[in-house]
Order: C-alpha cells, then structure tokens, then sequence
C-alpha cells in the first residue's frame, strides 16, 4: 500500500511537470532582496542553500514546487512511524515553519524539541552534472543531480549539534515566466531522495549528533 501511495503521488507529480505554462512571476518579499532569479538549477539550488542558512521560510516557498516531495530512508519511518515514506509540501511548509522559527515547538506526545538556533552548510556541492533520471528511478524522467553535503543545526550550549553528513538526490522542474517582457525558465525543486548517513536519531545530549536529513526534519513535524 506504502509503495501505492508514492507511485501515486510520483504519477501527479510528474503529470504537474508536463503542464507548465508561462506565468509572470513576482519579485521577492520584503526582507528577501538576495536569492536570485532561478533561471538555471544550479542558480535554484544556491537559492535552496541561501533559504536554509537565513532560515527564511518565504525563500524556501520560492524555491520548493507545490507539489514537491522529499522521500525518506528506513532509519527514519523507523524512528517516526507516523510519518510515512514522504513528507509532501504540506507537510514540509509545516515542519520548516517550526524549524526556523527560532523557538522551542512540541513533537506529537508533548515532547519539546529544541530550537534551532543557527543552520549552517559546511558542504554543499553537486557531484557529476545535471541529467534526467531513468524509468526506473524514484522520481523517473526527472531532471537531477546528486549533491554533498554536511549542514550542522546549531541548538545553543545545552543540547547536541545536529549534523546531516551524505548525499541528497535533488529533482527539478522548470515552467516559463515572463520577467520585464522576456521569457525565461524558472526552476523549482520537486523532488529530494535522502541519501544521508542513517544513524538513528537517538536525542543524546553529545557535541554533535549524526543523523539522516529526514530525520531532522521530521523531528519538527
């Protein structure tokens, strides 16, 4: 049933993908005059890595598809069996509006999780270039590129930096949009296959706590 589901929601996705259309897209927000126009996937994803380190949620809307999806490992549908095999957009927009609000939030079961404080990537960097993804790929007929990374969530002096060491399958799509009479491509991720190290979360007060990028996201679900 659990696979039914994300080969449905591969299937929507990629119905989506094919229906772009020229849009006039708007400026950025106020408070937001840094992440550029993402006319390019590599220009997308400094764009995806800008939001994160700023912790600005109105960035990463830009810069995720409504209907993106990030697929999660074993490690962490173990540790959070709630949440299923993906966290959909919903699903993401809620748990980054919690991670980068900068205060204390509460897990299902009233447990408090503690606030991230600051977010940095100490690597960030796509491995190989560009291409599209086979049939038989997670997100098939998509193009992708597979980037490293190390990212430490900073949550102060009394609890354990989270870190996130491994790789991250990234997927795009691109629509046209019209800006200032010219028609460019405008890129969006749709699609994240978590590829991190596994090591179970375990909440241990330690000086840096290993973890999958699902993980640490779910953790503020």
């Amino acid at each position: 049933m659990k696979r039914c589901v994300i080969a449905l929601s591969v299937l929507v996705l990629l119905v989506l993908i094919g229906c772009g259309s020229s849009t006039t897209t708007p400026p950025p927000g106020p408070g937001t005059p840094t992440d550029r126009f993402p006319a390019t996937a590599d220009i997308l994803m400094a764009n995806f890595q800008l939001a994160y380190e700023t912790m600005d949620p109105a960035m990463l809307g830009r810069v995720t598809h409504p209907q993106s999806m990030i697929i999660l490992q074993q490690s962490t549908r173990s540790t959070f069996p709630d949440v299923g095999e993906i966290l959909d957009h919903t699903e993401q927009t809620r748990i980054i509006g919690r991670m980068f609000s900068g205060q204390d939030v509460l897990a299902p079961g009233g447990i408090v999780v503690p606030a991230v404080q600051t977010l940095q990537f100490q690597t960030f960097q796509r491995v190989g270039s560009w291409g599209m993804s086979p049939p038989t790929a997670a997100i098939p007929n998509t193009e992708n590129a597979l980037y490293s990374v190390q990212v430490l969530f900073d949550r102060g002096q009394l609890y354990s930096t989270m870190k996130v060491t491994g790789n991250i399958r990234f997927y795009v799509a691109h629509h046209d949009s019209t800006v200032g009479g010219q028609t460019l491509q405008y890129y969006q991720i749709i699609g994240q296959v978590d590829l991190t190290d596994d090591a179970p979360f375990n909440g241990a007060d330690k000086p840096a706590e290993s973890s999958a990028w699902g993980s640490v996201h779910a953790l503020f679900r």
